[in-house]
């Protein structure tokens, strides 16, 4: 097909994918075209149809992100972009809100569950066992949802919390070792110690440091220096974090990102992608970090639930709404566990 004589058809079937819930088709066609969209009116279109189908998802900040990509392109409006903008603003801010509220309830909630049991009382556990529950991301299994994208492995390939030396055999290993692979570019020694290390989806305290310093008043930068779209996108994450900033532990999300530290480091040793040694020596790395961090579980809930949400707006395109949920689900999955009557250690 000759795209660039068939584009207003192609803007016409991409609507009607859009209009049936086909988003997957749509989002394929786009990219198709997008090589043909030359003028400032095609292009606009573009950003138009991109919109349109963030918002049919309910992704309204990538929505307004290209609304105003399209107003860019085309200033005359002949698509009434601003009209676009300012109904996403409208829903931007309701979803802002139902986050304050969620957020708040979850708060609530982790004082009275994480109170119920006076801390002398609580039960103490081993050092092993204390590693193996710090690395509770490691037994979540949200239901559909992208595992890869999201680095949550199946539950044919769960560890449990009773072996410290989990080791996974024959096609569970094998299936271990693809999902590792897929997820994290993890087949050997130096790519899991370059993963730990280095991947930014691990380490989201680096992501949330620059909106906690916006919404203290420190920023180490001028915000009006970036551009439009790095502006609406950096105020948008700092807007995302401040519902949830004042209950977080001076330590930050560091559970959220050491728990599933943790929970790769297992894997990689049932897989013996890593020996006994280095396996042994990251797990009492990754402790000593989360005991001088927090001082109770109840911080870890607080670390480990946010950081949830803001590990999920990231690498779901600023989806606001559905990283709310996702925050609520893994509340539910701690609120289910035994973590509130553990006594921590020191």
């Amino acid at each position: 097909m000759d795209f660039a004589d068939n584009l207003k058809k192609c803007f016409e079937r991409i609507g009607t994918y859009c209009n049936s819930a086909e988003y997957g088709k749509a989002r394929e066609e786009l990219d198709k075209i997008e090589p043909y969209c030359q003028t400032p009116a095609d292009k606009a279109r573009l950003h138009y149809s991109r919109g349109y189908l963030n918002y049919a998802t309910v992704s309204q900040l990538s929505a307004l992100l290209e609304y105003r990509r399209g107003l860019r392109e085309d200033p005359v409006d002949s698509l009434k972009l601003k009209k676009e903008c300012k109904y996403s603003v409208k829903l931007i801010k309701k979803e802002y809100a139902e986050l304050a509220r969620v957020a708040a309830d979850i708060d609530h909630m982790i004082n009275l569950r994480y109170h119920e049991i006076p801390e002398e009382n609580k039960t103490e556990v081993d050092e092993q066992t204390f590693q193996l529950l710090l690395g509770f991301h490691q037994s979540i299994r949200p239901p559909r949802i992208d595992n890869i994208t999201l680095g949550f492995p199946k539950e044919d390939i769960f560890l449990g919390f009773g072996d410290y030396y989990a080791k996974l055999t024959g096609e569970k290993q094998e299936e271990a070792k693809r999902f590792l692979e897929e997820a994290y570019q993890m087949t050997d020694r130096e790519s899991f110690l370059t993963c730990i290390r280095d991947n930014p989806n691990l380490h989201m305290d680096g992501y949330i440091g620059d909106a906690m310093a916006y919404l203290n008043d420190e920023s180490a930068f001028a915000v009006d220096t970036l551009d439009e779209d790095e502006k609406l996108c950096f105020l948008a994450k700092a807007e995302f974090v401040k519902p949830f900033a004042n209950y977080l532990p001076d330590a930050g999300i560091i559970a959220w990102d050491v728990s599933r530290q943790i929970g790769l480091t297992r894997l990689a040793f049932a897989c013996d992608i890593i020996n006994r040694e280095d396996y042994c020596r990251g797990m009492e790395d990754m402790s000593r970090i989360l005991k001088a961090g927090l001082k109770s579980f109840e911080e870890y809930a607080r670390s480990f639930i946010f950081g949830s949400a803001l590990f999920f707006f990231k690498v779901k395109a600023m989806n606001i709404n559905k990283a709310t949920d996702f925050m609520f689900s893994i509340f539910g999955y701690l609120d289910m566990s035994d973590l509130r009557n553990i006594k921590w250690m020191k």
